[in-house]
């Protein structure tokens, strides 16, 4: 019974790893793409898939190690347990990816293992790990609005008086914008679905961040265009100015968030960039509407991950006979 539950906890993490790929193509590339800077969708695929493979390889270890050891202690951890967690991560993921609503998977990942973790009886780490987490999440979209702010202001600068030249350069920018987010997702993300391979001490965070970072990759190939196309053209209108500022500010944010351990939600960190942009310029660039939805996912889906993870670990302990 150990070794099947071991198997479907692995494949659990994988799926989610997958649902993540395919989830946040739009908080990367979609600007790139939205801009014609990037002309067809496979092209965005692709460099999502390349930069989040080496985010996920070279600098994924820390979240991998938060996500398996930090929330609860790796001796609570369970393969029922790890196996619930990322099953329901990524059953909420795949569904808000099939509406096309852009939600936070660090928070899903964090609260399906906070929810299987009071299922199980295992001791959280409320005072440590979650009170962080919660800072993180809440300063995430502050901070990357002050950076949007203040690198449109610094964009606009440096970019007065070269009208020939800025159009070309700015554009390059923002490429290079969206690929560095696409390595701060492998780097970001990659933890929530392959953290429990290394709290159950199947990998080490190396070779977890590897497998996590191909999945994802993989998930980004096979459907990420939805989420791209509803990023790229359905939630704000800038300029290049504005789009490079709020796409590194984004970048920055998030990527500092997981060296530190902590992951963030990248499209939290796109919007406050976006937002901060948009107030460098006195401007109202973002659909209300699309931001209404979003905003609603970020603070109904995590809870409902919570709940459902609790639930569906108490029911298969029961009907399975194991912890």
């Amino acid at each position: 019974m150990e070794t099947f539950l071991t198997i479907g906890m692995v494949l659990s993490g994988l799926f989610f790893g997958w649902a993540i790929g395919s989830h946040y193509t739009g908080a990367t590339m979609g600007m790139a793409y939205g801009a014609g800077v990037v002309k067809k969708p496979m092209t965005a695929l692709v460099l999502i898939a390349f930069f989040v493979i080496l985010g996920a390889t070279f600098e994924s270890h820390h979240v991998v190690e938060t996500v398996g050891t930090g929330i609860i202690p790796a001796g609570s951890m369970t393969p029922l347990g790890g196996m619930v967690m990322m099953f329901t991560a990524a059953l909420v993921t795949a569904a808000n990816t099939y509406m096309k609503w852009p939600v936070s998977t660090s928070q899903l990942a964090c609260f399906s293992v906070v929810g299987a973790g009071l299922g199980m009886g295992a001791p959280v780490n409320w005072s440590t790990t979650i009170i962080f987490l919660f800072a993180t999440w809440i300063g995430t979209p502050i901070a990357s609005a002050l950076l949007g702010f203040l690198l449109t202001r610094l964009v606009d600068l440096a970019m007065r008086g070269r009208a020939e030249i800025a159009t070309r350069v700015l554009r390059w920018a923002l490429l290079a914008g969206c690929c560095y987010a696409a390595y701060t997702l492998g780097a970001n993300n990659t933890g929530n679905a392959v953290g429990v391979l290394y709290g159950l001490k199947l990998a080490t965070p190396l070779k977890a961040g590897v497998i996590g970072g191909l999945v994802m990759a993989l998930g980004a190939l096979t459907w990420g265009r939805p989420i791209l196309e509803k990023m790229g053209k359905g939630i704000a209108q800038l300029d290049l100015d504005m789009a490079v500022g709020a796409k590194l500010a984004q970048s920055v944010t998030a990527h500092t968030a997981a060296m530190l351990g902590y992951p963030t939600s990248m499209n939290q960190a796109l919007i406050g960039g976006i937002a901060g942009a948009s107030r460098a310029r006195g401007l109202a660039s973002l659909n209300r509407r699309a931001l209404t939805e979003i905003v609603f996912s970020w603070f109904f889906t995590p809870i409902l991950a919570g709940f459902a993870s609790y639930l569906l670990y108490l029911l298969a302990s029961k009907a399975l006979g194991v912890r």
